[in-house]
């Protein structure tokens, strides 16, 4: 039996591709062991073990911004994280990093032990982590860039794909089975609306409060508001969601998406051809915005600053953004990202453990 650790937490733009990768390689390879590492509070906690994988949690230490008295104890703290990372990591064969919190504790307690890395950047920007990884010799590969051999894209889910590789007259068929399970009106013209995983405190409020106007235009709303924020009342015309977890029936009823830019979410909508506002969260090294750029310059959406982005804007602009995205979908506009990341990255893998 062979061990596959694999790292990618915190949110579902790490853990799904993780989870894409680990059902693959599970389909392919019945005697390859798959562990996760997770973080207490992460998405993980849920997705992990409900598509039946171990989960080791590990404790969370990130590196101080700035001089505090983090900084101060994070040596000690990073190395007790390294000690749990280095259990969990007993007699494994390969690391797979997806990135967050676990990625850089599993590279560097791989390179001690001698473990084989494979280092997947979802970005357009690499991380801290990932440089990090190629540093330690990591095998790199990334989802965004010049086509290459290293660019394998995103893995997807399986539901994702499939709805991708539908004919224009089964996504319609789609669209209005997936309405009607929602209990949301088949031909109004439908808004998704979602802030990442864990939900968006400004797109919230903002939507709160245009809801209405929105409605009173005609259109109808599927919002998801994260897990941990205060789920607002059903209305007609207005879908709240703590989470979304069949992501693949809320795309197909969808017209318009309205989003941020994390890699997973580009891709997603990228393949499906819908047409989407992306609101880049204003953090990191901006890659937000340079994971829209590809699909937004063959049309498929556009961007917009997180400042900018309000109740007045959304309800001024709302009709001329679905009027796009009518054009968009009648043009036949789809993004052409790899479908099949989870089997690049999985026969890599395999590679990996026969190279060892």
């Amino acid at each position: 039996m062979r061990k596959i650790v694999l790292a990618g937490a915190g949110t579902a733009g790490h853990v799904e591709p993780a989870l894409a990768v680990a059902k693959w390689l599970h389909e392919h390879r019945s005697d390859v062991e798959l562990v996760f590492l997770g973080t207490e509070g992460g998405v993980e906690t849920r997705l992990v073990p409900a598509a039946g994988f171990p989960l080791q949690l590990i404790n969370k230490v990130p590196f101080p911004r700035s001089i505090n008295t983090q900084l101060i104890s994070w040596p000690v703290r990073f190395n007790k994280t390294l000690g749990q990372v280095r259990s969990v990591m007993r007699g494994a064969d390969l690391v797979i990093g997806f990135g967050g919190y676990v990625a850089a504790p599993a590279y560097i307690s791989a390179k001690l032990l001698g473990v084989p890395m494979i280092a997947h950047e979802a970005n357009a920007k690499k991380g801290m982590a990932n440089k990090l990884a190629k540093a330690l010799g990591a095998k790199s590969l990334c989802a965004f860039g010049e086509p290459s051999p290293s660019r394998v894209g995103i893995p997807l889910r399986i539901s994702i794909v499939e709805l991708a590789q539908l004919s224009r007259s089964e996504r319609a068929l789609a669209r209005q089975q997936a309405l009607r399970s929602m209990n949301l009106d088949p031909k109004r013209p439908t808004i998704l609306i979602f802030g990442g995983s864990l939900g968006s405190a400004k797109f919230n409020a903002e939507v709160a409060e245009a809801k209405k106007a929105i409605i009173e235009l005609g259109f109808q709303i599927i919002h998801s508001v994260g897990g941990n924020n205060e789920l607002p009342q059903v209305e007609d015309g207005y879908l709240p969601l703590h989470y979304i977890d069949d992501m693949a029936s809320a795309y197909a009823a969808a017209d318009l998406v309205i989003c941020r830019s994390g890699a997973v979410s580009v891709t997603e909508v990228g393949v499906l051809g819908i047409f989407s506002l992306f609101i880049p969260l204003p953090i990191g090294n901006g890659e937000q915005i340079e994971n829209a750029r590809e699909v937004v310059a063959k049309g498929g959406g556009e961007i917009l600053n997180n400042s900018d982005f309000s109740a007045q804007w959304l309800t001024n602009e709302i009709s001329r953004l679905m009027s796009a995205a009518g054009r968009w979908r009648d043009s036949g506009g789809q993004i052409d990202f790899p479908l099949n990341a989870a089997e690049k990255i999985g026969v890599q893998s395999l590679k990996e453990l026969i190279h060892e």
